[in-house]
């Protein structure tokens, strides 16, 4: 005989309270005590006054974006996280700052220094990871792409629009079985008549559901080396499908590429993407924006905590008012300042010419591990709150996994600078033929 528990029987809704599907509480009425994170906390990070290093330009840039994060996307970040959707009435907004395209000269792009693009990525991942990683996405991997490795028809053409973000693009690279090791991809792009057809699969891609305009590599069957393609949404044989069930950058929507027979015509292959050493001038340059988005992850958890242990009271004091959070907040100051100007060294170093792939890989290797410290520090110190998206600092704390993985893991990064300045290469483990019999 089967026993029904009331609590077991989900259709059996008048075995509940009458008051389980009522609906949550508004978080400043819940928890009146502190500020939550949609009304987001001033800026109290810059310690070392970084702002005086700026030319006035740059500060404009950070002041546009800084406002525009601070009222338009705040507001909204922790139910478009919650529901994994992204908030595509913010497109427009995001598009005003003329930002996207960074550095690009001409083609209706902003022609930005280094320096401020990177400060405009921080001031968006500030307030959301999220949107700095669309942006990056389409912006410092898709647009470059197509600056560098394009054809002036295929810039005047691609770039306008996506500089306004009236139009938004992907970069699919990663494959299921090719990650770190994305040389090896095997998706292919073999010769016909007119273009070419491009078959196989791709995962992770930001952007890729709903983006115009897909930035595809695939490997040349007759060279067997690596091209770029532009593949525009709704080509015959793409889909694009939504990867589900995310801990981190819940608001980008990463997908799985799957190709079948695409053609493309000849007029849309990159011909500047001939083998995959063409993606490194890419990758420098998105690596070092990618370092920037935990420096700005880390402000916003800073400034959060800031202003929440001086609300938050226990013990008859606010907890600010206690050494060991006192010590917590000095550890997250001092990290965020280390890892500002890390961030800016390498901006000059590109803007002069001498920055390596070893500098930009170690820059967002011991960027992004000192950005988990900050987080965890701030995740202590909100105590219960602090597994809440109201409150910024949980969000932060799983936005900066993915983070820390993309563009190069961290050991892959240490890796690359490894190479640098040791001269060896260890990517690969040794042959079986060369392993120490010790």
């Amino acid at each position: 005989m089967t026993v029904r528990s009331q609590y077991q029987d989900e259709t059996d809704k008048s075995a509940k309270p009458s008051y389980y599907y009522s609906p949550p509480l508004d978080v400043s009425v819940a928890f009146p005590q502190a500020t939550p994170a949609s009304v987001f906390p001033p800026s109290a990070s810059d310690y070392y006054q970084f702002d005086d290093l700026l030319r006035p330009e740059e500060q404009a840039i950070l002041k546009k974006v800084r406002e525009c994060m601070e009222k338009e996307v705040a507001p909204i970040m922790a139910e478009y996280w919650e529901k994994a959707e992204f908030p595509f009435q913010i497109v427009p907004k995001l598009g005003a700052l003329r930002i996207a395209g960074g550095t690009i000269k001409g083609y209706g792009c902003p022609g930005l220094s280094f320096t401020a693009s990177a400060i405009a990525t921080a001031e968006v991942a500030r307030v959301d990871a999220s949107c700095s990683t669309f942006i990056l996405v389409h912006s410092s991997l898709a647009m470059l792409t197509i600056a560098l490795c394009g054809s002036e028809e295929q810039k005047h053409k691609y770039l306008p629009s996506l500089a306004q973000l009236k139009t938004v693009a992907c970069w699919a690279l990663t494959e299921p079985d090719y990650g770190s090791d994305a040389s090896s991809l095997k998706t292919t792009a073999t010769k016909v008549e007119g273009g070419w057809i491009l078959e196989g699969q791709k995962r992770w891609i930001g952007n890729s559901t709903f983006a115009d305009v897909l930035v595809i590599f695939a490997r040349n069957t007759t060279t067997n080396q690596i091209n770029g393609y532009l593949v525009k949404k709704n080509s015959p044989g793409l889909t694009a499908t939504k990867i589900p069930n995310k801990i981190g950058l819940r608001i980008v929507q990463n997908g799985d590429i799957l190709l079948k027979n695409v053609f493309v015509p000849d007029e849309d292959r990159l011909p500047g993407v001939n083998s995959f050493q063409d993606t490194s001038k890419v990758l420098a340059v998105s690596r070092v924006m990618v370092a920037w988005q935990p420096i700005g992850i880390s402000m916003g958890v800073y400034d959060m905590c800031v202003r929440y242990l001086k609300e938050r009271k226990q013990f008859g004091a606010p907890l600010a008012a206690f050494q060991l959070n006192q010590q917590k907040l000095a550890r997250m100051l001092g990290n965020i300042q280390a890892m500002t100007l890390v961030g800016w060294r390498l901006c000059k170093l590109y803007e002069a010419g001498k920055m390596t792939p070893g500098h930009a890989s170690l820059g967002k290797s011991w960027i992004t591990s000192s950005a988990r410290e900050t987080a965890a520090l701030g995740r202590e110190l909100l105590g219960g709150n602090g597994i809440l998206a109201d409150f910024l600092v949980a969000k932060a704390f799983c936005d900066l996994e993915p983070i820390y993985t993309y563009e190069g893991t961290y050991d892959v990064n240490s890796l690359v600078t490894g190479r640098e300045i040791t001269g060896f290469a260890s990517f690969k483990p040794a042959s079986s033929s060369q392993r120490s019999r010790m």
